[in-house]
């Protein structure tokens, strides 16, 4: 099932946070192998509507940059080189996480309401505005970076950042349980095939 390959490649990637371990050094290709893996979720979920197809070129995009970063974070480079590369790309993976998140709840919010399954709209609800709390938290600590509270809001990052994670997690089970059930991909694959043989005629 397509929320199946979603829930298990957001699982091993463990990306949500900006500073996660698993964009430095050898953990970038766990989080490659998650992208395609939710790459894999999309393309089975992208008939459901348009946020998901989109999802499909965002996550394509992902891999993409994810791939980008590798020559920085296996070959030898200077420490200023690494300091400009360590900015840039945490400003990158801000505001790609941004709307990767944004688009994946968009697409949950209105899946749930086509379906009109309130128990998840409420959580797509509840998530798309955490969304913009946590990125916002961010974009204020590059802005202001303090080194007499550096540590203490790293912290209470981090700790936003796996309960932001726990939380969406739950939003994608809740999908995987109450949207889909046995059988309903090889449905939307067949209406689709249905739908592309009725535009030939």
């Amino acid at each position: 099932m397509g929320f199946g390959l979603l829930i298990t490649g957001y699982l091993s990637v463990f990306g949500v946070l900006p500073d996660s371990f698993i964009y430095y050094k050898w953990g970038i290709y766990i989080a490659i192998t998650g992208g395609l893996l939710m790459l894999a979720g999309f393309c089975k979920l992208q008939e459901y509507n348009l946020y998901f197809k989109i999802m499909k070129y965002i996550s394509i995009i992902y891999v993409l940059i994810l791939l980008g970063f590798t020559p920085f974070l296996i070959l030898k480079h200077s420490e200023e080189l690494m300091i400009t590369f360590t900015l840039v790309s945490k400003i990158i993976r801000i505001c790609f996480l941004f709307t990767f998140h944004f688009f994946l709840l968009t697409g949950i919010l209105s899946l749930a309401k086509e379906i009109q399954n309130h128990i998840v709209e409420k959580k797509a609800k509840r998530n798309i505005f955490l969304t913009y709390i946590f990125f916002a938290s961010f974009i204020l600590e590059l802005l202001n970076i303090s080194d007499e509270y550096y540590l203490l809001t790293m912290q209470t990052l981090f700790i936003f950042g796996f309960v932001y994670f726990i939380i969406t997690m739950s939003t994608l089970y809740s999908c995987y349980m109450r949207i889909t059930y046995e059988g309903h991909d090889e449905e939307i694959d067949a209406k689709y095939h249905t739908d592309k043989k009725k535009k030939k005629r």
